[in-house]
């Protein structure tokens, strides 16, 4: 006949063992999770910058004052950057991995420095004097 007390004693260390898998395999779910959060934030960064080209590219043929609105949802940290006649999004994810997309316009940008985006942020393109403008709203 077993003791109620032998028997709590085995939980305890069945317990201690279930505890003992359970945080050998955390941090590879930590990492499955940040590298699928980052494929998600990949693909929702291409997605904004394929409707991004296709506004530039139909606002070539419209009228001044055309105006149209973008919306950017990314997960985690996107950095914007205008260079030229391109402007570079560069999803940033863990372990200093980053993932570019470009979109090309037909005119010089304005360089504006560095965008950090963390959280939603409205894009507005704006046809004026002929050449397409890029205005950020937070």
């Amino acid at each position: 006949m077993r003791c109620h007390g032998q028997l709590s004693l085995e939980y305890l260390l069945l317990l201690l063992a279930l505890l003992a898998v359970f945080a050998a395999l955390l941090p590879l779910v930590d990492q499955t999770y940040k590298a699928g959060l980052f494929g998600l934030d990949c693909v929702n960064a291409k997605r904004f910058t394929q409707q991004l080209q296709s506004h530039v590219e139909e606002m070539s043929f419209q009228a001044d004052g055309s105006l149209a609105l973008i919306e950017a949802q990314p997960l985690e940290q996107w950095r914007i950057s205008p260079s030229g006649k391109t402007l570079a999004l560069n999803v940033l994810g863990p372990d200093g991995r980053e993932k570019r997309f470009a979109v090309g316009f037909p005119n010089e940008l304005m360089p504006t420095g560095i965008v950090l985006l963390d959280g939603k942020a409205t894009f507005a393109l704006r046809k004026a004097s002929g050449k397409i403008f890029l205005e950020y709203n937070q």
